[in-house]
């Protein structure tokens, strides 16, 4: 209830939510990552 509250609001706590990040200032650059390619692509070099 109140998560759809914070969403109809657009604050950050609703946008974050909505979009399926992490939403209590945890870090998102290495932990959490989901869907298959997870990691840094890298370019051949000749």
């Amino acid at each position: 209830d109140d998560i759809n509250l914070m969403k109809k609001m657009r604050c950050y706590r609703g946008v974050r939510h909505e979009n399926g990040l992490k939403v209590r200032g945890q870090c998102t650059k290495s932990t959490g990552r989901f869907g298959r390619i997870v990691g840094v692509s890298k370019r051949k070099t000749n």
